[in-house]
C-alpha cells in the first residue's frame, strides 16, 4: 500500500472518528437538556403540591367580611419559592398548576384567578429585570438585598395597579353594590400590601440566607 494510500485511510478514518464524537457530545447534550428539564418540571410539581398542602391554612385564617378573602395566605409562598430557585418556567408553572388546584378548595370559587393575577407580578418583575440587567447571573442577582428590593417594590406598585381595578370591577359583580368603591380600593391596598410584604420577604429568607439556592439552583 504506497503512502498516499495509508494517508487517505488515515484522514477517514479520522474523520470517522471525529464524526463519532461528536454524534456522542449531541447524545450526552441532549440527555442533560432532558434531564434538566425533567428536573425543573418536578420542582414545579412538588411547589404546587406543597401551595395546596399549606392552602388549609388559609382556610382557617380570618376572612375580609362578605368578601371570603384571606387576610393571610401562604400558598403564593411556594409559587415565588419555584421562581427563585428554578427560573421562570418553574415559577409560572408552579403557579398555574398551584392555581387549577386551589380551585378545588377554595371556598370563594373567584378565589384562585384573583391570586394568579396578583402573585404573577412577584414572579415576572424579578425576571425582566434580571434578564435585563444580570442575563449570566441568573437568579443569584436576587440574592442582593438591594436589587430583590428594588424589583419587588415595581413587582407590588404593578400588583396595585392590576388588582385595585380588578377589585373595583369585580366585587360589585360578585356580591353586589353594598360597598363603596373607595371601601373596595382602600381593602385591596391594605391586602395587597400585606401580603406583598409576605410574599417578598418568606421566599427570600427561604431560599437565599438557607442556603438552598446555592445547592439548588436552576438558573
Amino acid at each position: 500500500m504506497s503512502g498516499e494510500e495509508t494517508q487517505g485511510y488515515s484522514e477517514l478514518a479520522s474523520e470517522s472518528e471525529d464524526e463519532e464524537m461528536k454524534s456522542h457530545e449531541l447524545e450526552l447534550t441532549e440527555v442533560s437538556l432532558h434531564s434538566d428539564m425533567a428536573k425543573r418540571a418536578a420542582l414545579a410539581a412538588i411547589m404546587a403540591a406543597l401551595s395546596l398542602a399549606s392552602s388549609p391554612i388559609a382556610s382557617v385564617v380570618p376572612r375580609v367580611p362578605g368578601w371570603d378573602i384571606a387576610l393571610f395566605d401562604p400558598v403564593s409562598f411556594f409559587w415565588i419559592i419555584a421562581f427563585l430557585i428554578g427560573g421562570i418556567f418553574v415559577g409560572l408553572v408552579a403557579t398555574f398548576a398551584g392555581t387549577v388546584g386551589l380551585f378545588f378548595f377554595d371556598p370563594s370559587g373567584i378565589g384562585p384567578i384573583f391570586k394568579l393575577l396578583a402573585t404573577a407580578p412577584m414572579i415576572i418583575v424579578p425576571w425582566l429585570a434580571v434578564y435585563a440587567t444580570a442575563r449570566k447571573a441568573g437568579g443569584k442577582k436576587l440574592a442582593s438585598p438591594s436589587f430583590y428590593i428594588a424589583t419587588m417594590i415595581v413587582a407590588f406598585l404593578l400588583r396595585l395597579l392590576i388588582m385595585v381595578p380588578v377589585n373595583l370591577v369585580m366585587v360589585p359583580i360578585l356580591y353586589g353594590n353594598i360597598y363603596p368603591a373607595e371601601f373596595i380600593a382602600t381593602y385591596a391596598v391594605i391586602l395587597n400590601t400585606s401580603q406583598s410584604i409576605w410574599d417578598a420577604l418568606v421566599p427570600f429568607l427561604i431560599v437565599y440566607p438557607t442556603g438552598i439556592f446555592r445547592h439548588f439552583k436552576m438558573w
